[in-house]
């Protein structure tokens, strides 16, 4: 069969014919008989004859002379995005000095299985710095059965203690370990001393313990790697992989803490009949945590030498490339000069002046243009852009290349250090790598291009603004909404508004998110407005902000299937509703929630009930908080303000077994 044609605009002659008709209201009132034989209909029909033939020569246009009008229109194709994967730096030892892994570390995939390696590179330095425990503190219910804060000295003269309460140890009682320094996404060991008589009735392998560290949203669990003290049931290890955490101020002592809490027992745990037994505690570094780039960084690569000429093009040996960073960019040396001169690189060439150092890079391609001259009508030369010296040696600072769907790895992929560094044993990823996408294809540039010829140059509806700003500002900007404002119920001429969402990164946007990430800074703001006032109509007033965030907080009864993993229930329900109450990956599309939209009662069942492991649910309560942080329960659903979206605050979900 032959190759389908792809129309260019699909409308019929009828199509023609009946928009024309429904036209003469407006522009003709007076104009009532729009019978066949109607003279005026003859002539509408005539001329949508005649558009009929034009339309059907426009769509013999190939392939190929509608891709050179979108590079005529400057449309390019997307570049590959490169996925994004947390690694891990595992030390062969604790160090009492900090450890430095540099920004740009390489580590990749191993070829055992006969495939290419997939290279990592770290986005910024990772700092390991030693754990120095400063504070420990015991809460422990007292004779009224108050909890009550306990300072333990580290340099105590009692041998021994209890972190619980000696007889029967009460659920919310908690050891506390306060820190000097902010142990960010670090992994800690705790050796501790237990006395074997302690600690009686557990399950050493499953103790009813919760550790935790405090952040910036409050509480969060903390992922134990390894805990060999059985519920500080004989002398061992624990290992734990820190959150971000920040100080507060617990028993009048201000640290980052991480406690460890009794919990109720699930499913077959026991709980404590007595107290564990503490001789001794001691909190070393064994590694720490940095996000890492599917990309290989490239520096100082030579890119030749200038003749001269305006519009010289060069081209990087490694495509595609992925977006600059500071420092990132074309350097010029010459005779003469005593360092290389860095040069800008900018969107388009059509501001830049004479004088302007700047030039164009194609992430696809690694084709670098520089500014060319042309010619007026009355035989001047305009210049758009400097020209690089003649003789002058031109090279790229640093780059990094990458990018494609292959870098989403599963976690524990990888596991090949690169470059040795010392005191650092191996490195792993613990969390699978997500983010990747490969290169655009033109099916999708030419649709995007239809979104960019109608608004590119003005905003009119508010499609034109949202659609510019996330454009522009794609990667810093999540979702944007923009409204007009309303008097009475009635819109507000020239008043709009303008709401915006910023980005996070897959792994922040999944999990719990603090308000204060949300938060629009007032750089963002201010380039937003700028960008949109050159493209706003001269009447129009225009207002950047944030989005209005409602808080929501779920309580929730479910019941696990028998054999089901009560604790990984627990987590994997609250990270689902962390996802579907979500302004970036919530609602039923998971595109963020819709603006204005209600939360149902129904919807939470409909989102726990897909958990798996999950028997049933027996009771949800649903709670929306206001600026002083109280909660208030809606029974049926929660309403939104037009300007509006939820976000999930702290979830509390019980598990029993079944």
């Amino acid at each position: 069969m032959p190759l389908p044609m792809r129309p260019l605009d699909d409308r019929s002659f009828q199509d023609l014919v009946d928009e024309a008709k429904k036209r003469i209201p407006l522009y003709c009132p007076e104009w009532t008989d729009h019978n066949v034989s109607d003279p005026g209909v003859t002539l509408i029909e005539l001329f949508a004859w005649m558009m009929d033939i034009l339309l059907y020569r426009l769509n013999q246009v190939p392939d190929r002379h509608y891709i050179k009008l979108l590079e005529l229109l400057g449309i390019q194709l997307e570049p590959p995005q490169a996925a994004s994967a947390p690694l891990t730096f595992y030390l062969s030892a604790p160090q009492e000095q900090m450890i430095v892994v540099p920004q740009g570390t390489a580590a990749s995939t191993s070829r055992a299985d006969g495939g290419e390696a997939i290279v990592f590179t770290t986005d910024e330095p990772l700092r390991i710095r030693p754990a120095k425990l400063a504070h420990i503190l015991v809460r422990q219910r007292d004779e009224r059965g108050n909890l009550a804060y306990r300072e333990i000295a580290l340099q105590r003269l009692e041998r021994e203690f209890t972190p619980f309460s000696p007889v029967r140890p009460q659920v919310g009682e908690a050891i506390y370990f306060g820190f000097e320094e902010a142990l960010d996404r670090h992994l800690i060991a705790l050796d501790m001393d237990c006395v074997r008589a302690g600690g009686l009735n557990i399950i050493p392998e499953s103790p009813p313990l919760l550790w935790q560290a405090w952040g910036e949203g409050g509480w969060a669990d903390v992922e134990v790697e390894s805990d060999t003290t059985g519920g500080m049931s004989w002398p061992g290890q624990v290992r734990l992989h820190l959150p971000k955490l920040a100080p507060t101020e617990i028993g009048g002592l201000t640290a980052h803490w991480v406690r460890c809490q009794v919990r109720e027992p699930r499913g077959a745990e026991q709980p404590y009949e007595t107290s564990p037994i503490l001789r001794d505690v001691a909190a070393a570094t064994w590694g720490a945590t940095v996000t890492a780039t599917h990309a290989t960084e490239v520096t100082a690569e030579p890119l030749g030498r200038s003749d001269g000429s305006p519009g010289q093009v060069f081209r990087l040996e490694h495509t595609p490339v992925l977006p600059r960073r500071p420092g990132e960019c074309v350097e010029i040396w010459q005779a003469g000069m005593e360092t290389w001169e860095p040069w800008t690189e900018v969107e388009t060439l059509a501001e830049s002046g004479p004088e302007d150092k700047h030039y164009l890079l194609d992430s696809v391609t690694g084709e670098i243009l520089f500014g060319p001259a042309l010619r007026q009508r009355d035989g001047t030369v305009k210049r758009y852009g400097a020209v690089p010296p003649r003789g002058a040696d031109l090279r790229f600072s640093r780059y990094r290349y990458g990018g494609g769907t292959a870098g989403n790895v599963r976690a524990g992929a990888i596991t090949e250090l690169k470059t040795a560094i010392a005191y650092v044993d191996r490195v792993v990823n613990r969390q699978p790598a997500q983010g990747g996408l490969d290169q655009e294809t033109l099916e999708h540039a030419i649709f995007r291009a239809r979104n960019l010829l109608r608004s590119r140059y003005r905003a009119v509806t508010t499609a034109d603004y949202e659609y510019l700003i996330l454009d522009r500002f794609r990667g810093r900007i999540a979702r944007a909404l923009c409204l007009q404002a309303t008097l009475g119920g009635t819109p507000a001429p020239g008043q709009v508004y303008v709401l915006v969402i910023p980005a996070l990164t897959e792994e922040e946007a999944r999990g719990y998110i603090p308000l204060s990430r949300l938060a629009l800074s007032d750089d963002l703001r201010n380039e937003i407005t700028a960008f949109l006032d050159e493209r706003r109509l001269l009447t129009t007033q225009l207002i950047v902000r944030a989005a209005g965030y409602k808080r929501v907080r779920i309580e929730a009864d479910v019941v696990a299937r028998p054999g089901a993993d009560e604790r990984r229930l627990r987590q994997a329900i609250i990270a689902a509703l962390n996802r579907f109450i979500n302004p970036i990956l919530g609602g039923a599309e998971g595109t963020g929630w819709p603006f204005g939209r209600e939360l149902y009662l129904s919807d939470l069942y409909v989102c726990i009930q897909q958990v798996e492991g999950l028997l049933n649910v027996q009771e949800i309560r649903m709670y929306w908080l206001d600026e002083a942080d109280r909660p208030h329960l809606a029974e049926r659903k929660i309403d939104l303000l037009a300007h509006e979206v939820v976000v999930s605050d702290i979830h509390q979900v019980r598990v029993t077994a079944e």
